[in-house]
């Protein structure tokens, strides 16, 4: 088993960081829909995703 391990070192090292890459990718992109960041722009005239936003013009 350790030896299979040791022979294998360098590709489990690039699996565990890709991995972790795409759990921060999740975290981020969860983090973001979660503060609203990104998707609906405010402008529902060209949007066509049919939501129900009133935004306030500045």
């Amino acid at each position: 088993m350790f030896a299979w391990i040791a022979e294998n070192a360098l590709t489990l090292i690039v699996i565990f960081i890709l991995l972790a890459l795409c759990g921060l990718a999740v975290y981020v992109l969860i983090k973001d829909k979660k503060n609203a960041k990104g998707g609906c722009t405010g402008n529902c005239a060209t949007c066509g995703m049919g939501c129900s936003h009133s935004y306030k013009t500045k």
